[in-house]
């Protein structure tokens, strides 16, 4: 009988769904979640601090268009993970925090760091759940990877609950979830595309400004086409920098309080 724990079903999920990198800070319970990570070919940074480890995760997802995975242990840990979360989920940042707690028959019992992580969660996060068992594992650990990425990108939690983290099951009865693909690309209607012509022809002084949606979306070489086309001023915002150059002849950064009030 080929059995596998939990903390293995947590990683293998993980990379099943094309998650790459883990930023955390062990301890108990989720000391073996990382080890597994690990052996399973994820990269494993460890932090100091989870809220930053959290900002890393989501970073990693912003830049990859792919979650980053957050590990961090039970109570306080989690704790200083919500500020990481509220941040990813403002800026609309991929990331699925996986958080330990206490065991399941010692809940409502005053284990130890005992605190109501799930619920805390949805305050901060698209979707928030912990498996109801070991073989639940794979479909909710897909679940979170995929709402974190759809619609507006944003923080998940999976709660591992400590007693499920060296617990067995038997792999046979583990059901195999694929891989959720890239979220598909949206295009604008095309009616509201001829609109802002229509107001970009009748303005008198435009001015494009650049987001991070711009960069997010990698639409670098359509903005430098449109740019260069019309000849308007662009003004990147701190997260729309580098989109296009800086030293581009129609950046006007340099005047970046007094271009956006002319």
């Amino acid at each position: 009988m080929d059995e596998v724990t939990g903390a293995q079903l947590i990683a293998e999920s993980l990379k099943a769904q094309k998650v790459e990198y883990m930023f955390g800070i062990v301890g108990v319970p989720v000391i073996e979640v990382a080890m597994a990570a690990q052996a399973a070919g994820i990269k494993y940074v460890g932090m100091r601090n989870e809220q930053a480890a959290c900002y890393a995760a989501s970073t990693i997802g912003y830049l990859t268009g792919r979650p980053g995975a957050c590990l961090v242990v039970s109570g306080p840990g989690l704790i200083h993970a919500l500020g990481g979360m509220a941040n990813a989920n403002m800026n609309c940042w991929p990331v699925v925090v996986i958080g330990g707690s206490s065991d399941q028959n010692q809940e409502t019992a005053g284990a130890f760091q005992e605190f109501p992580q799930v619920e805390a969660c949805r305050l901060y996060s698209k979707f928030s759940a912990r498996p109801s068992s070991l073989e639940a594992i794979p479909s909710v650990v897909e679940k979170a990877v995929r709402t974190s990425m759809y619609g507006r990108p944003g923080a998940c939690y999976v709660d591992i609950a400590g007693d499920m983290v060296n617990a067995k099951v038997d792999r046979s009865n583990v059901r195999v979830v694929s891989c959720c693909p890239t979220p598909p690309v949206s295009l604008a209607d095309h009616s509201a595309i001829t609109e802002a012509v229509s107001v970009l022809k009748a303005a008198k002084r435009p001015l494009v400004i650049i987001g991070k949606g711009a960069a997010y979306s990698r639409a670098e070489a359509a903005l430098k086409k449109f740019v260069e086309m019309s000849g308007l001023p662009f003004l990147p915002t701190p997260m729309g920098k580098g989109v296009l150059p800086d030293d581009h002849p129609k950046c006007v950064a340099a005047a970046r309080s007094r271009s956006a009030s002319l």
